[in-house]
């Protein structure tokens, strides 16, 4: 079924946020005689826009076009990129997330390569220039040796 576009969806980009959150608990796992031992658990609610089309209710690929239509609508999901992109860079490299996982939504999510190639940009070789008097020389000098 259709959905309207209200403005008032921009402010509540900003409430889905606040639900959002990256906590860490710590408590103590065993107590030693010469050290105790700490375990450590993320409990997170990453920001997503899946997420914030269902705290909405509308369809994401809603929330897709109306990207396209409306610049300011797209500035507001703009701020649930960043927010996610901070959890996980910063869940990543404080290593309480897991890092396949983290690894797969950077380079879906936020354009992260493995490796890029800084010689062609990603882009395909062009095609070598052949001389063709190169190659007369060439085949000269190998009949020369056969004979």
């Amino acid at each position: 079924r259709p959905t309207v576009y209200k403005e008032e969806y921009i402010n509540k980009v900003d409430e889905y946020l606040a639900q959002c959150h990256f906590d860490i608990e710590e408590w103590h796992k065993t107590r030693g005689e010469k050290s105790d031992t700490f375990e450590r658990i993320a409990k997170i609610n990453l920001p997503k826009i899946e997420g914030f089309a269902e705290f909405i209710g509308v369809n994401k690929d809603t929330l897709y076009e109306w990207e396209k239509i409306y610049p300011i609508f797209s500035d507001a999901l703009d701020k649930i990129r960043i927010r996610q992109h901070n959890y996980l860079v910063d869940g990543g490299l404080q290593n309480m997330l897991n890092p396949t996982i983290v690894k797969l939504m950077l380079s879906n999510n936020h354009g992260y390569t493995e490796k890029n190639d800084i010689t062609t940009n990603g882009k395909d070789l062009p095609t070598p220039i052949i001389s063709l008097d190169a190659l007369s020389t060439n085949n000269s000098v190998q009949e020369d040796s056969e004979s």
